[in-house]
């Protein structure tokens, strides 16, 4: 009986511990799985697509467009911009959500709009202003329709990492009526924010500068010299004084090669340099020719590590994007190359320490 009592008691205070230590944010999770189910801290799968990362204050900020259950790529289905937070880049916290289309507040180009697509935010440190970009459809009446020909970039501020954004209104990308489609947000050395963008509808990657407030652009668009046309889904590091471009072709939701591209400078122009990924995904079995079944979303710059970045894939699941995933690697260096290699489970260790 005493044998008994000794196993029920040590088994409730070991619940007990563990349920403090879950609730107390410490670590649940040792390692990145890419293309596996990634939980935020709740039990619930992480919902933050066409995302961005940002570090403020030792933390960062995942920001995604937030999917609805049930519904396709096809269809109305995302409620807004949500954001996690986490002090690992393993284990997320969910904040909600930071923009909501649906909110009674909403503004009606937010709450009409067909899509809200890839969003990505910046900190600009002269204002203390969070500003959020995201690829915005607009309603038949405003010119859009069921499709993609029309797109506008739309944007909202905060004075706090977890919102809420005020919607700010939107511009149109190359000054055109059918705006841009993928793009990038660029702040270069001297503080200079750009806007990166698929030109439509010829599919050239231009850019322009943004106002000094970061909401509109000033002066006109250019072609980044030597930047394959019908390249999307791009996004930018510097490493020293060289500025690499990762991106994707253009096939619709379907995978395709990862391209990379390498410059003096931020504006060009670009040389060509082979394709990034090695190795396959053991999941799907799609190697460097399908990008591992991803495509690039964001390359965040690890804080704290020397010569880290993290190459940021999503999985597109046109019918389920709920359930799509996402795809983690960290980008290593040969010589002056960067290499994405497929790898099952791994940790920041992969990283030298300053």
């Amino acid at each position: 009986m005493k044998s008994i009592i000794f196993l029920a008691l040590w088994g409730f205070f070991a619940a007990m511990v563990t349920a403090q230590e879950t609730n107390s944010g410490e670590p649940k999770s040792a390692a990145f799985r890419p293309g596996r189910p990634w939980l935020d801290t709740n039990g619930v799968l992480i919902n933050a697509h066409g995302f961005c990362v940002i570090d403020f204050g030792g933390r960062h900020y995942w920001y995604g467009s937030h999917k609805i259950e049930g519904k396709t790529e096809d269809e109305k289905n995302e409620a807004g911009v949500r954001c996690y937070v986490s002090d690992n880049l393993i284990d997320w916290e969910d904040q909600g959500l930071v923009l909501d289309v649906f909110a009674d507040d909403a503004h009606a180009e937010l709450k009409e709009a067909f899509i809200l697509d890839r969003p990505k935010v910046i900190y600009q440190e002269a204002s203390g202003t969070f500003i959020l970009y995201f690829k915005l459809y607009p309603p038949k009446e405003k010119g859009g329709k069921s499709g993609k020909d029309y797109a506008w970039v739309g944007v909202a501020t905060a004075d706090k990492p977890i919102g809420p954004f005020k919607y700010r209104g939107y511009f149109l990308g190359n000054h055109n009526k059918f705006g841009t489609g993928d793009f990038a947000i660029f702040q270069d050395t001297d503080g200079a924010i750009y806007h990166v963008a698929v030109r439509k509808p010829d599919k050239a990657l231009v850019y322009g500068r943004l106002s000094e407030d970061g909401l509109k652009p000033v002066g006109e668009y250019k072609v980044m010299e030597g930047v394959t046309k019908h390249t999307e889904a791009p996004t930018f590091f510097r490493r020293g004084d060289q500025v690499y471009l990762l991106g994707s072709g253009t096939s619709g939701w379907k995978p395709n090669a990862a391209r990379l591209f390498v410059a003096d400078r931020f504006t060009g122009p670009y040389k060509e340099l082979p394709n990034p990924c090695q190795g396959v995904n053991p999941i799907n079995n799609m190697g460097p020719d399908k990008t591992f079944g991803g495509q690039s979303t964001f390359v965040y710059p690890v804080a704290g590590r020397k010569d880290a970045w993290i190459a940021m894939f999503d999985i597109n699941k046109p019918e389920d994007p709920v359930n799509a995933g996402y795809i983690w690697l960290p980008i290593e260096f040969e010589g002056d190359q960067p290499v994405i290699r497929w790898r099952d489970q791994w940790d920041l260790s992969v990283f030298s320490n300053p």
